[in-house]
């Protein structure tokens, strides 16, 4: 499309983790962004299931957490917001938490509207990458 700052929307996805691996609903991860995405409107990150491409159905009922979709998003004290996907929550994080589904692959788009400037400078702003970590313990 065609880009214009502060005006419409723009989407980016990620499909594998930080080693190339497929996003896989038994295991956990976080994407961390260094500052959250910078945007005139709000942000979100949407997670979808990768075989019937709609949101992911879990327990939790929830396939979205950002600026106006989670009211407690948790915020980092530099700014950082991190992103959790498992099958189980970590402690104390369950608001920036998305639950993953054991058997099931799943991607994430992320989502601006109204773009700023920094989104279509790649120096400037990031896409975090998906980590495999294990937060359950």
């Amino acid at each position: 499309g065609h880009p214009v700052v502060g005006k419409g929307q723009s989407y980016a996805g990620r499909f594998e983790d930080s080693d190339g691996e497929r996003l896989r609903g038994s295991d956990s991860y976080v994407m961390h962004f260094e500052e959250q995405p910078p945007v005139q409107l709000f942000w979100s990150v949407v997670f979808y299931d990768v075989e019937s491409r709609t949101l992911i159905v879990n327990e939790t009922q929830n396939a979205t957490i950002g600026s106006r979709a989670t009211p407690n998003l948790q915020v980092n004290a530099d700014g950082s917001v991190d992103i959790y996907v498992g099958p189980e929550p970590p402690a104390g994080k369950e608001s920036n938490w998305i639950q993953s589904v054991p058997g099931r692959g799943w991607f994430p788009y992320v989502r601006l509207y109204g773009p700023g400037a920094q989104w279509f400078d790649e120096d400037a702003f990031r896409l975090p990458e998906i980590e495999k970590v294990d937060f359950v313990r």
